[in-house]
């Protein structure tokens, strides 16, 4: 016997009863929170099972006394990870992360969109100023006034002459890339050319269209003043038409024409002919003034030199 040896003060635990015990403490836990679920499904009171303080009130843990090993079945351990996901509780007012990525997003494209404004319109290359006040502005402006319904005098309107109204008939079933040259096409059959000094007594006169459709007659500002009327009755908005007076060059006079965009080209109606033209193919034409009824413009290099637009408008018919 060897005498060295001494016993140990206490009896040594085995591993076997540590894991029954730790075994026996998560059989005990998991036991509990199914019955918590259990009877909080049963109880509508406690369905939600949350408190002001964001946790749950009724869960109450005890770890049981003993257990057998490799006694938690297969269906106890997942109602155990499903009951412990249910009742996960996230912090009240925390602001969710999908949200704030779209207002984000949507903050970052907001200039995008804002930088997709239409550029500074250009006819017959140059670039338009807008002004508030033209040599144009008081006869434009008197035009103008039965359009937009607001004329003093003006006991018929245009629709109730039957030429306009026949146009409008054949042309609205018809797509914009074929009102443009129909109607062009149809006002310049419908009109005589006649002067102003002819017709109002005076040196220069821009007809309503009331006024022209009276007399079936005009000259270059009063066609273009009709095409606008007809073309806004027809859908197109006003930033996409201009009357555009202009000189020409070529004959040494002055002129007026109406220009409508149409898939972001510039088409020129003119009354001298009878099929649309691009800005291309008149040379010749140089933009002075440009006027709608959302505004005016000036084309002119000098701004400070404006024309004398005292002589009239002449126009050639051809």
């Amino acid at each position: 016997m060897d005498h060295g040896a001494t016993a140990p003060a206490q009896p040594a635990v085995s591993g076997t009863v540590l894991r029954s015990f730790w075994q026996a403490c998560i059989l005990g836990l998991s036991l509990n929170l199914l019955s918590a679920a259990s009877s909080a499904e049963d109880t509508p009171a406690l369905s939600s099972g949350r408190t002001d303080a964001g946790v749950f009130s009724d869960v109450s843990i005890e770890t049981a006394s003993s257990a057998t090993p490799h006694s938690v079945p297969s269906q106890v351990k997942s109602a155990t990870r499903i009951a412990l996901s249910e009742t996960r509780v996230d912090p009240i007012g925390k602001p969710r992360s999908k949200p704030a990525r779209a207002n984000r997003q949507f903050a970052l494209n907001a200039p995008a969109a804002q930088s997709a404004a239409p550029t500074p319109t250009r006819l017959f290359g140059l670039r338009g100023k807008p002004v508030s006040i033209s040599p144009v502005s008081q006869r434009w402006q008197r035009a103008v006034s039965e359009l937009e319904g607001t004329a003093q005098d003006a006991g018929r309107t245009r629709h109730g002459f039957r030429a306009y109204s026949a146009i409008l008939d054949q042309v609205s079933p018809l797509r914009r890339g074929l009102q443009i040259p129909k109607v062009n096409y149809m006002v310049n059959r419908l009109l005589a050319y006649r002067e102003d000094s002819f017709l109002y007594k005076k040196a220069e006169y821009w007809a309503s269209p009331v006024e022209t459709l009276t007399r079936r007659a005009g000259d270059c500002e009063d066609y273009a003043i009709l095409k606008y009327a007809l073309f806004r009755d027809l859908g197109v908005k006003d930033e996409d038409m201009r009357i555009v007076v202009l000189r020409d060059t070529a004959a040494r006079q002055y002129h007026a024409v109406l220009s409508v965009r149409h898939n972001g080209k510039w088409l020129i109606l003119d009354n001298r002919f009878s099929r649309v033209r691009f800005e291309r193919d008149l040379p010749h034409y140089q933009a002075l003034y440009s006027v709608n009824a959302a505004g005016e413009w000036s084309h002119m290099p000098n701004a400070g030199k404006p024309v004398n637009l005292a002589a009239r408008l002449k126009s050639a018919t051809r």
